[in-house]
């Protein structure tokens, strides 16, 4: 891993908690949020239905609607929550929560030019909304258009110089642009806000060693024993700080630091990649049938990532192939823990539930399936096989229908 304070730039994650929730201490509420999902995360399925039926009792209530797209961006169907989104906006063209849901929706997605039509369109209903303005922003840096994003910033801060998240993304914008005075200024203000949030902490660090501030840079990195251990970013500007200091044996200390730390973070990404290609190769094998080989693999897969959740839901294919169920259902079990709403995985628990005669829960699991992904013409298929063993021939007629519409 290399690292260099200056790259200032902040990632995708960083960017949507900003301006989803507006930088402020621990206690500070978030600002204009759009209504959200009542449910639990084991019951989003569930939620998801019974949402749908509440809309069709209540065509066009916009709260449901925002909360079924919620719920659907929970289970990563963004393409769902768009399509809800989309209709609500026909439905009500002078909703901000909409416009803002569709917003924030398009940034995540990296579609930036849908989110500043949907900014935009914000802004003529409400032109002085601050976290519109943010979100707008945020949108046009995505884009690489900092000019257009800095001309929102300098209008909020024009109204409200104490806004502290508008500071720091102006802060960003000046420090990448090498004007690091003017980021001083502006994280001062965030600072003195929030002097613990992590990336304005960092970016301040960067900005005050680049102004060869020293010894204030050490005092924002040096660790004590009330703070948590440093990340490998943290401990690179520490050791540049304690070289910027002329302490010579505390920046070689904290540089191995940074490296050994860097070394195991390379090594766990490294192991990962590794992992899936094992999983690719794997089905490979078993496709041709070579299954005690693809086994083997798959076990190789999870010893470099216990977390690969593919390596348990192909270990249950096979398993379910070779007629092995209560390793098949262990198999997914564990796939379902780790990604529990991950629509292959929960056919396949389905399958293996049928396979076994248990059509209830077979059934569970497939209409499952249908409800995170509505477009899943085999989960239909098998949803009316079961109802045709169930003898409910009109069920299992509606579930093919579905199927072959798809």
């Amino acid at each position: 891993m290399q690292t260099s304070f200056h790259n200032l730039s902040l990632t995708a994650a960083v960017f949507l908690a900003l301006v989803t929730q507006r930088l402020a201490p621990p206690t500070g509420e978030a600002k204009l949020q759009h209504p959200q999902s009542s449910s639990s995360e084991a019951q989003l399925p569930e939620t998801i239905e019974r949402n749908q039926k509440a809309l069709l009792r209540q065509p066009g209530n916009e709260r449901i609607e925002l909360a079924l797209a919620d719920t659907y961006r929970s289970v990563h169907n963004d393409e769902q929550a768009r399509a809800i989104l989309q209709t609500a906006r026909r439905q009500h063209p002078r909703s901000m929560a909409i416009l803002r849901a569709i917003a924030t929706l398009e940034i995540d997605t990296q579609n930036y030019d849908a989110s500043i039509s949907a900014l935009r369109s914000a802004l003529v209903l409400a032109p002085s909304n601050t976290d519109i303005k943010t979100l707008l922003a945020t949108a046009y840096l995505k884009k690489g258009n900092a000019d257009a994003a800095l001309g929102e910033l300098n209008g909020i801060l024009s109204h409200n110089s104490n806004d502290a998240l508008t500071h720091f993304i102006r802060a960003e914008i000046y420090a990448d642009r090498d004007q690091n005075e003017e980021s001083l200024a502006d994280l001062e203000k965030v600072i003195a806000v929030n002097p613990q949030y992590p990336p304005a902490r960092t970016l301040y660090t960067k900005v005050l060693l680049r102004l060869a501030k020293c010894q204030r840079a050490l005092e924002i990195l040096r660790p004590s024993q009330q703070q948590s251990a440093l990340d490998a970013d943290s401990l690179f500007l520490l050791a540049t700080a304690y070289d910027c200091a002329g302490q010579k044996d505390q920046a070689s200390q904290a540089r191995a630091e940074f490296e050994m730390l860097s070394r195991a973070q390379h090594e766990t990404a490294e192991n990962r990649v590794q992992s899936l290609h094992l999983v690719e190769q794997a089905n490979e094998l078993a496709m041709h049938n070579q299954f005690p080989e693809a086994q083997a693999m798959l076990q190789q897969a999870l010893e470099k990532n216990p977390d690969n959740a593919f390596a348990y839901s192909q270990q249950a294919k096979i398993y379910f192939s070779t007629k092995q169920s209560w390793q098949a259902r262990a198999a997914i079990t564990k796939a379902l823990e780790i990604q529990p709403y991950q629509p292959d995985f929960l056919f396949v628990q389905g399958a293996i539930e049928a396979g076994d005669g248990n059509l209830a829960a077979a059934l569970a699991s497939f209409h499952a399936v249908t409800l995170i992904n509505p477009q899943e013409a085999d989960a239909y298929y098998e949803v009316g096989k079961i109802f045709l063993q169930k003898n409910d021939r009109p069920r299992a007629l509606a579930a093919f229908q579905k199927a072959a519409q798809l």
